[in-house]
């Protein structure tokens, strides 16, 4: 039956004949002998345009009173662009006509359908598609098949779109126990599966105080703590390669810690760090205590520090920074004793190298901000905007424990207000700082300047611009 004018725009009508001319054609095509080229139904469907106007041109003179797509004003832009995802869906659907649904070809095309829903925004769609690729991989290779890793690893990007984290953790469970099963628990091809798992973590779901769980924290713990075991069994108990595993085991139970510490603020630390009572809060659940968390984190840095005294190839450099990496973590829980004891040794250490210099002992006779401390630039609404202004010179004391007092702002621009220049001075009291070493000793320093960085929050036509320096 022809499209007639009346009660149909041009546009509308120019889609329902692309529409109807690129249904024809495919099942046309679907027509062919089995075994005819995939290529040529992708081929036709990115070619179509000029095969539409022909097929409408034949129709427009058998049918009276039909539309051609010339008779359409601005026709070429009025063309409706072919759906990114029609090859893939139609080679895959001839494949499997053809040779069954499970053909190990089809997980490559179950990939790119799911890139071109995930470029077409259809994220559900994305993931079905990835999940079915899945499949075909386990069929083809077996349930335990490696294979299958890289579209797990894009569907736990998926889940994290999708604002499903728990999705995601149960996908990288599923990649760890995958891989752990084909290789062997003790397997050095393990290694790297770890790495990548770590390294998916930290970039894609980072700890976050505000916004982890304990059960974030408690996943880490149990990572690494698997890669200190993978580590040992490949490359040794008294390897660099183990003593790295050891650190980031420690530093995922001293993070554990530092959340407990942000929920619990009105505890002291070293009550709260001492407690053997397992925490348990409203974000969360933790099967030990805080003490035993801390006595993990302890234990599994003092064998990092260990393997590196033993290896001839750290530096005294290496070794001392180690020490007093502990050594603030110590502090920073309150274990005064503990941190003294290893403020001191960090620096004997120093003192004692032949090959640093006399001037490395001034390496740590500056307080500075503890590693862990991550320190962001401070968001300040409506600063201004002058790249100079960006950096601020901080005046402040430095306890011996730690601690930032008499924080002043030395030269302020102008354009900051009372109000920002005080947000400024709390936010530098709450960042943990190393205290400066005199011949070892933790001691107070006064005046201290420190440079940090500020960044700007200003309205604009278009909304809010943040500036980042």
């Amino acid at each position: 039956m022809p499209y007639h004018r009346t009660g149909c725009t041009p546009v509308k009508r120019a889609h329902i004949q692309a529409k109807t001319v690129r249904t024809t054609a495919v099942s046309r095509l679907r027509d062919l002998q089995p075994g005819a080229s995939i290529c040529l139904i992708i081929l036709f469907l990115f070619a179509s345009p000029a095969l539409i106007a022909q097929q409408s041109s034949e129709q427009a003179a058998s049918e009276p009173g039909f539309v051609t797509l010339e008779e359409v004003d601005d026709a070429p832009q009025l063309f409706i662009p072919p759906d990114p995802t029609r090859p893939y869906l139609d080679a895959i659907d001839q494949i499997e006509e053809e040779r069954g649904p499970y053909v190990d070809t089809l997980s490559d095309l179950y990939l790119g359908l799911g890139e071109a829903y995930l470029n077409e925004g259809d994220y559900e769609s994305a993931r079905d598609a990835y999940h079915r690729g899945v499949m075909v991989v386990r069929v083809n290779s077996g349930p335990n098949s490696p294979e299958q890793t890289n579209l797990l690893y894009l569907i736990a990007n998926i889940e994290m779109i999708l604002d499903e984290p728990g999705q995601a953790d149960k996908i990288m469970e599923n990649i760890e126990f995958i891989n752990t099963q084909y290789f062997g628990e003790a397997s050095a091809e393990l290694i790297p599966v770890y790495e990548r798992i770590y390294h998916w973590y930290a970039t894609t779901k980072p700890l976050d105080p505000e916004e982890s769980k304990m059960s974030d924290y408690r996943r880490i713990i149990e990572l690494t703590e698997s890669m200190v075991e993978v580590n040992e069994a490949v490359h040794g108990p008294g390897s660099l390669e183990t003593g790295l595993a050891y650190r980031r085991n420690a530093e995922a139970n001293f993070q554990s810690l530092r959340f407990t510490m942000a929920e619990e603020d009105w505890i002291q630390p070293r009550i709260l760090v001492g407690s053997d009572t397992p925490y348990q809060s409203t974000l969360g659940y933790a099967d030990q205590s805080p003490r035993d968390t801390y006595g993990d984190g302890k234990k599994a840095f003092e064998s990092y520090i260990a393997i590196l005294e033993a290896n001839p190839e750290v530096t005294p450099l290496e070794h001392a920074e180690a020490l007093a990496d502990l050594a603030d973590w110590s502090l920073h829980f309150e274990k005064y004793r503990t941190a003294r004891k290893l403020y001191e040794q960090a620096y004997q250490v120093l003192a004692s190298s032949q090959e640093l210099g006399p001037d490395i002992q001034e390496y740590l006779a500056q307080p500075r901000p503890m590693d862990f401390a991550e320190i962001e630039p401070l968001p300040l609404d409506g600063a201004p905007l002058d790249p100079d202004q960006k950096r601020l010179d901080v005046s402040m004391t430095v306890t011996r424990a730690g601690d930032v007092r008499y924080v002043e702002i030395l030269n302020p621009p102008e354009d900051l207000s009372a109000a920002q220049i005080s947000k400024l001075k709390r936010e530098m009291q709450d960042i943990p700082f190393r205290p400066g070493l005199k011949e070892g000793k933790a001691v107070t320093t006064e005046g201290f300047i420190w440079q940090h960085v500020f960044r700007a929050d200003v309205e604009a036509d278009s909304g809010t611009e943040e500036i980042t320096s």
